[in-house]
């Protein structure tokens, strides 16, 4: 589900030649989520029989919640239990321009009895100049905070420990910690959002739909376990103007029980889609641990115009499935136009079997991206035994970012610079595969036993499986088109 804003935004990102051999239409059904998600949340807009909220003071909460619909500071006085039903309902609805909640440092706790039920902690809808501040949620369910068709909308200090959900019956779930769609001016500071176990499609630590403009700071995301389906830290779809500062994701891991209706098992610390204009600046994702599926600090994934400076990833892993076999492991991924990485470095890459044959520290597909002064370091591919063997695939410092999938076309890397890279202990330094008009300038290969590789008109094999979004599974033999490369 397009509006207009994000049509044009899309047309920008796919305007590259690049891209004119793209299934666009294949891929706009895949990754524009967005009308399944609003159609899913739209029960959140008919909560009803909530208790008005009388006086600024908030000392108790009902079980059919309550509803703000007043401007004014409204503030906690004490920690609140809330025994919610076993329906879709929240605790907190705003609806009200010029509201703030003040939770004065203590905690609104949930009680839920059926956590497959779309519950809340605070909802807030169709309102401006509202905040959140200074409090805990506590044990909340579907979302720890629901904001729809929001403006000059700010959340600061607030941590939400726990959320809880199981339900694989629905398609697109994603229990998050906080939603947001349809806003613009944004602001979430010095937020933390911990211990999130779940049985879903996917799961989100921050997840925000057709947003234009705001600022995510000072935020850490942490202990996440998606128990049949695919995790995500900073989940951005069809936005720009996001500013991520600062911000950190750690310890997510991924299980595969069977559930092949998901769009996917994805591990993914940071991941913006269909978005441009986006910076990130000293933001960091480790301990990543996949399945079977794809495992990432951070996937810059269809988009144009994005800047990344002093990122760091450390220990993603991928393959750690009873099938001892994964996707591919990366620490930062760029699918897009126009992206620049700068003073990045990752460390402590692993793939398992992988399906892609490599692991990789950097990785690019698109064009006219940039990688500056960029440091890959002991990253390999192995398999369940710990043996390494070129039929396996190589951990490779920086190269190309493979999909087995026709609908990508098999994307080249084009016009792509590393400049002043340096790779540490890889299998392979620095990989031309698949580029073609690229340059290699200022690169260091230290122990890496493949220094830079070069293959021309050879064939590699790449795979995907049910678990690995490919379903019936499909095996892609590629011919090596780099050429017009300039390198050592």
């Amino acid at each position: 589900m397009l509006l207009d804003n994000s049509k044009n935004n899309v047309g920008r990102i796919f305007s590259h030649e690049v891209f004119k051999h793209l299934d666009k239409q294949a891929l706009l059904d895949k990754y524009d989520i967005s009308g399944g998600i609003y159609g899913i949340n739209s029960v959140m807009g008919s909560f009803n029989g909530q208790q008005p909220q009388e006086g600024m003071a908030i000392t108790s909460i009902p079980p059919e919640g309550i509803v703000i619909n007043n401007p004014g500071t409204y503030t906690f006085s004490n920690n609140i239990t809330w025994n919610a039903p076993n329906m879709a309902c929240s605790a907190i609805t705003i609806q009200s321009d010029n509201v703030v909640l003040n939770m004065n440092g203590y905690s609104l706790t949930a009680v839920v009895q059926d956590n497959s039920q779309f519950i809340v902690g605070i909802a807030v809808t169709n309102a401006q100049i509202v905040s959140i501040l200074n409090g805990k949620l506590v044990n909340m369910c579907f979302y720890g905070i629901s904001a729809q068709s929001v403006s000059n909308f700010t959340i600061e200090n607030l941590e939400v420990d726990g959320i809880s959900f199981n339900n694989l019956q629905k398609r697109l779930l994603t229990p998050s910690g906080i939603y947001i769609d349809k806003a613009k001016y944004i602001s979430i500071a010095n937020t933390t959002i911990h211990n999130l176990n779940v049985t879903s499609d996917s799961c989100a630590g921050i997840q925000i739909l057709e947003t234009v403009t705001g600022n995510i700071s000072g935020c850490s995301l942490n202990n996440f376990v998606n128990n049949d389906g695919a995790v995500q830290g900073y989940s951005y779809l069809l936005s720009e103007g996001l500013n991520t500062t600062n911000c950190t994701s750690s310890n997510f891991q991924s299980f595969f029980n069977g559930n092949i209706e998901t769009s996917g098992h994805t591990v993914l610390g940071f991941v913006p889609i269909f978005c441009v204009d986006l910076f990130y600046g000293s933001c960091a994702a480790s301990n990543m641990t996949g399945c079977c599926d794809d495992c990432h600090g951070m996937s810059v994934f269809l988009d144009a115009f994005v800047s990344v400076t002093n990122f760091t990833a450390s220990n993603v892993i991928d393959g750690v499935a009873q099938s001892n076999s994964g996707a591919k492991s990366t620490g930062l991924e760029v699918y897009g136009v126009e992206v620049t990485i700068m003073n990045s470095s990752v460390q402590n890459i692993m793939a398992i079997n992988p399906q892609d044959k490599q692991g990789t520290g950097f990785s690019a597909t698109g064009a006219l991206i940039k990688f500056v002064n960029c440091v890959a370091k002991n990253v390999i591919v192995i398999d369940e035994k710990g043996g390494t063997s070129p039929a396996l695939g190589y951990g490779t410092g920086f190269g190309w970012a493979p999909d087995p999938r026709p609908m990508f076309g098999y994307l080249p890397a084009l016009f792509i610079e590393y400049n002043g890279c340096t790779a540490v202990n890889c299998q392979v330094g620095f990989d031309t595969w698949f580029h073609i008009d690229s340059k290699w300038a200022n690169i260091n290969a230290v122990n890496c036993a493949i220094p830079i590789l070069v293959e021309p008109g050879a064939t590699r094999v790449i795979s995907g499986n049910a678990c690995s979004e490919c379903n019936p599974p499909i095996s892609t033999p590629l011919i090596n088109i780099a050429s017009g490369n300039v390198y050592p």
